[in-house]
């Protein structure tokens, strides 16, 4: 392709026409500065933390609720309001974000907080120790209030062990302290932590309960406002978008995902309106997105015997003239497919009892079809048949459990 031909796309789309005016606006990572149905909590967290700002060590924070209830974005919200309240009146508040999912080793978390304490440091090969004492000397250095957000916690490896450490560093601060919030799907995180880090918490729990119609619409509303051009989308666009992520558990993240996609199908068309059609479009797109990303989230065993499954659909439909759809497995052959893929990542099968579980909870989840088989199988054999493209499963898993 010409040099002038590549110039020619820019320009083009420079040009181009949208219906959006801030499209970041929309994303699910943006913190606005109205959190309509979420002021108890943002009222709640704030009276929490609150206690830093007079050089207390506040108490620890466990945030539990299904995905897209708004827990990242209202403890965003209430730390920014905290830095900018601090600044004001000169107190050495810092906040470090931790997404787990992607730091999720003690090390790559101590890395991280290092790093935002430190920026001009590079802490890449040195031991957990060295870094753990040199956070603790910055924080005494500039008797720093600090607290650390460790966003979907329960994906953090070792998890005990690393809340332990952050906890009882206060032990050793003669000056400043560490605080910690801690964010998770999983209602019974607790239960995971082993005694010894149980009993060092203090912590105060929160739990977000989902949105409902009303108030998905009015999320939905503003966020219009500021990521849409006046008039460029319809009030049926909005009420639609909210009407679908309700049946959705209340899941705001895939309300704004809805109509952000809408807004995307809109400028594919030329169009100047975002309409009803255009949710309905996008709908599809939303949901492969949200499979994928629960996908990324599921336990480590399921993931390999999720990937198991799909690498077994992948090498039977080469085998058929038919699609995946048709390729159907038996349980015994999926456990044997699974096991030596375990054994291959370097981990250790699960029993044949907490297979049975997790191939029950894949099923719920709506990635596989699972019926009892019939004559001629032995015993509590089942049928399995994948219900996701095999094909994208293992690209993005082969990602996630070999990084």
């Amino acid at each position: 392709m010409a040099e002038e031909d590549v110039e020619e796309i820019f320009a083009e789309h420079l040009s181009k026409n949208t219906v959006f005016k801030n499209r970041d606006a929309l994303s699910p990572h943006y913190v606005p500065e109205n959190l309509p149905y979420r002021e108890e909590q943002v009222q709640e967290l704030s009276k929490t933390v609150a206690p830093i700002l007079s050089g207390r060590k506040p108490e620890n924070v466990f945030i539990y609720g299904k995905t897209g209830t708004g827990k990242t974005v209202v403890t965003k919200y209430v730390l920014r309001k905290l830095r900018e309240f601090a600044e004001r009146k000169g107190i050495p508040v810092r906040t470090v974000y931790i997404n787990c999912r992607i730091h999720n080793t003690r090390s790559r978390v101590f890395i991280k907080i290092g790093t935002e304490l430190m920026p001009g440091e590079n802490f890449q090969g040195l031991s957990t120790a060295y870094i753990y004492e040199r956070i603790l000397s910055v924080i005494r250095e500039r008797d720093l209030r600090l607290i650390i957000v460790l966003d979907e916690i329960d994906k953090l490896k070792g998890i005990s062990e690393t809340v332990y450490a952050l906890n009882r560093a206060n032990d050793e601060l003669e000056r400043g302290s560490i605080s910690l919030i801690g964010i998770s799907n999983v209602l019974t995180l607790k239960d995971s932590l082993d005694p010894r880090t149980k009993s060092t918490l203090c912590q105060h729990e929160m739990i977000f309960p989902p949105y409902n119609a009303e108030g998905l619409r009015r999320i939905l509303e503003d966020r219009a406002k500021e990521g849409f051009r006046e008039g460029a989308i319809s009030p049926g666009a909005i009420a639609l978008t909210a009407a679908y992520a309700a049946r959705q558990s209340g899941d705001a993240r895939y309300a704004l995902q809805l109509l952000l996609r809408a807004g995307d199908v809109a400028d594919e068309e030329s169009a100047s309106v975002v309409t009803e059609e255009h949710v309905e479009k996008a709908k599809e797109r939303v949901e492969e997105d949200i499979i994928l990303e629960m996908i990324e989230a599921l336990p480590e065993q399921e993931q390999i015997l999720l990937l198991a499954v799909a690498k077994l659909t992948l090498t039977r439909k080469g085998q058929t003239t038919f699609g995946s759809d048709d390729v159907v497995l038996t349980s015994g052959e999926v456990y044997e497919a699974y096991a030596r893929l375990a054994k291959e990542l370097g981990r250790e099968p699960v029993s044949d009892r907490w297979f049975r579980e997790y191939i029950s909870e894949l099923s719920m989840y709506g990635l596989l079809n699972v019926v009892q088989a019939g004559k001629g199988f032995r015993g509590n054999t089942r049928i399995i048949r994948l219900l996701f493209s095999p094909g994208k499963i293992v690209s993005v898993l082969e990602k996630t459990l070999m990084a």
